[in-house]
Formats: structure tokens, sequence, C-alpha cells
């Protein structure tokens, strides 16, 4: 393990072994011994893993180097659906123990979200690791980011748990999207953009009854403060970032802005988004599926950004890992690069073999020591399909570790991922 920089310092982490888990470098040797250690503490403490492994005649003493860790037996991901009822079954602490914080629930409009326990632990390594994924790949210097106006298209903490309620009658719980909205607020100081009209409220409550139609995007402060940094010296104006949710960027930009003729010229401007929403489920949502290229483009046209300081962040409820991005010209598309604390591997869509060729397409497995502590969440398989683009280092940017580009879901899901909120909108 070498430790690389002071990446996250004391006042972002406060605890000392996460801040030096998320600080280090881990190599594949030190991988493998990590895997090891956390998969025999899952067959110890978990029956339902511990069976899995019997029938897959796992041996402890067959993880040697880096390719057996396909080896380790796999969850997947749809098993922490709240319908199979094995969400209590993969904890690996039980439900009454101190360790046991909370259950991180997906957003999901099918009414089956997803459900994983937590540690306090657990959620401190998901807020770091999403920390560092900023960042590394978002162009704001670490020590800027209180400096900067933060845009952000998404509510507030606050009322994401409460829509997080609409979901399960589990608790306590916390949104996963929460989680990640509520780590901003220790490295800036956010505006959360959605707001509560009062007009509207009234209108929503005689037409249909109900307030889902009384919210919407606080453009109003979004132009006034892009206005009034603009009009100052050079050397007196803020960073801006424009962040949260892909489809409520969207709305902003190709309804809000165009109604009102209006663009931005912000050429430093930084734009990160996360939680999918790219190919959303027509029937569920107001809006269609965004083309990649064209958000690019406009996102150019609208804030005057350059396409090199556009990010998208990939993560999902089962793991704590967050994977980072920068837009590639040439794939026409994110490529996300795994950090040294986890691992991935691709697997055929029909053999579940790993596959190793630069194109070759098939499901993703994430494998991670770390923040796992609650429940056997250290090696699960999702039903994305991702397409490899190198082993090892990225061929553009030179960030080490295996890089991958995100296809969307194997299947059209009636979940939404993080994209439910629009349906607020």
């Amino acid at each position: 393990m070498r430790v690389v920089n002071n990446l996250l310092i004391n006042e972002i982490v406060h605890d000392d072994r996460i801040r030096e888990i998320i600080n280090s470098d881990y190599k594949n040797d030190e991988i493998v011994n990590l895997m090891r250690n956390i998969t025999k503490e899952a067959i110890e403490s978990n029956p339902f893993y511990k069976e899995l492994a019997n029938k897959e005649n796992f041996n402890l003493d067959d993880l040697n180097k880096i390719d057996d860790l396909a080896l380790i037996p796999r969850v997947p991901a749809p098993l922490f659906k709240e319908s199979t009822g094995m969400y209590e079954k993969l904890l690996k602490i039980p439900l009454k123990s101190p360790e046991f914080e909370l259950w991180n629930v997906s957003s999901c409009t099918s009414g089956d979200p997803s459900l994983v326990g937590r540690s306090k632990d657990d959620i401190e390594l998901l807020a770091s690791m999403t920390i560092k994924c900023i960042y590394e790949f978002i162009p704001i210097p670490e020590d800027e980011w209180f400096n900067t106006i933060s845009f952000d298209f998404a509510p507030s903490v606050t009322f994401l748990n409460r829509i997080a309620m609409r979901y399960t009658k589990v608790r306590p719980i916390k949104l996963y999207g929460s989680i990640l909205h509520e780590i901003s607020t220790r490295m800036s100081n956010p505006k959360f953009l959605i707001k509560f009209f009062i007009l509207k409220a009234f209108k929503e409550i005689i037409k249909k009854h109900g307030l889902a139609g009384a919210f919407g995007i606080n453009s109003k402060y979004v132009i006034n403060e892009v206005r009034k940094n603009s009009e100052k010296p050079v050397n007196k104006q803020k960073h801006i970032s424009f962040g949260g949710s892909l489809q409520l960027l969207n709305i902003f930009m190709n309804k809000i802005m165009k109604e009102k003729n209006l663009k931005f010229d912000l050429p430093d401007s930084v734009v990160n988004f996360g939680g999918g929403e790219w190919n959303v489920h027509k029937s569920q949502l107001k809006h269609p599926p965004i083309d990649k290229t064209k958000f690019i483009s406009d996102c150019v046209e609208s804030f005057g950004t350059k396409s090199d300081r556009i990010t998208d962040m990939f993560g999902f409820t089962e793991t704590p890992i967050t994977f980072g991005s920068h837009w590639s010209d040439k794939h026409q598309d994110f490529i996300f690069h795994c950090p040294s604390q986890a691992r991935i591997i691709i697997r055929d869509l029909n053999t579940l073999d790993p596959l190793k060729k630069a194109g070759d397409r098939g499901f993703l497995e994430v494998l991670t020591p770390f923040g796992v502590a609650a429940s056997v969440n250290h090696a699960v398989i999702v039903d994305d399909l991702v397409e490899l683009v190198s082993k090892n280092k990225c061929p553009e940017c030179g960030y080490q570790g295996d890089t991958f580009i995100v296809h969307g879901r194997i299947e059209d899901k009636q979940g939404l991922g993080c994209s439910s909120i629009i349906e607020w909108i």
C-alpha cells in the first residue's frame, strides 16, 4: 500500500483509518490479500454466503493472484431487491447490532427498490470514495471548492429522504442519492435548485388533487448568480459548477435557457452529474432518453464550457465504489475509471467468463474489500452492459486501473435509478 498524497484531509474526512484507505494506492497483491480476508469473513458471518461458496466449491486457498478474484462467489445485485426478501439475509451483522446504521435504498418508482444494510463506517467510506472521485475527475482545485458557486440541480437532502419514504416501509433508511448530495456539502456550499412553488401548488391541488407538479427549477437564482459573478473583476470571480440530475440539467438548457434565448459564456465552468438517466423508461418519465453526444454539445453551447470539463460519475446502491470519468471524443462516450480501492470484472453475457479484450461487452462485476462491513456486497454483479476500453491504464488520460464504457441496462427494467425524482417536476 502506498499513500499517494493528502487527497482527503482531516477537515473533509475525520476518520484516520478511512482517510488512509482513500489516500492509498493498492497494488494487485494487496487487493488479493484483502479480498481473501473479506471473503473469509463473509463466509464465516453469513449463512447464505457460506452456502453459496459451498455450492460453487470455492476454496480460499485458490486466491493467489489478481485473476483469481474471478473465483470469488458473487452476489447478483437483484438479490438486494425488497421483493426477494433477501436484504436482511445478506447482512453480516445483526440488525440490532450497534454497528448497524441504516438501510441504503435505491430510488425506484416500480415500488421494488434495492435495500443495502450499511454500518457507519460503510457510509463514511462511500462518502469518502465519492469525494475522492470528485477531486480526481472534476477540474476544480481541491482547496477552491468552497470558493465555487455550485448549482445542484436536485432537491435538498431532507426532501430526498422524504421521497425515499415512498419507496419502502423499511426503516431506518436513507436514499443512496441523498448521501451523495449530502457529501457535496462537506466540500462546498451547494445551492439545491429544486424549489416548491406556492402558485403551482394551488393549481396542482385544484387540477390533480396532488402536489407532484408543484416543484420546479429555481432558474432565476442560477441566472442572477451567473450574471453577478460575471460582472466582477476577473480576479474576483468564483468557479462555477453545474451538477446534479442529468435530466434536470437537460431541461434547464433545452427548455428554460432556450425559452429565454439565453447563453452563458463560462469557458472555465464545470458540468458534473451521476446516477445514469441516459436511457430512461419512457412510460414512467416525462422525458425521452438523452443522446450523450448532443448533451455534450448542448453544454458547450449553453454554458460555454469545454467538453473536457464535463464529467459523469457511475455507481450503484449495492457497492460503495464511485467511478469517475472523462469525455472521450474518440468513443463519443464517457470512459470510466476503476480506482485502486476496487477491481472490476466484465463477464460474458452467456458464459459469465471474464473478458479481457478491448471492445468486449458484458456484465459488470465490482469487487472491493472496503465499505462492506455490514453486508455481503464485496463482490456484486449488476445488469449493466459495459464495454472494456483497456486493462490497467487509461489510454487517453493515463489513470491507473481498468477503464470501461457504460451502455445501460441489459434489459429494460422498471426501476429508474436516481432519475425517479423527475416524476415530481
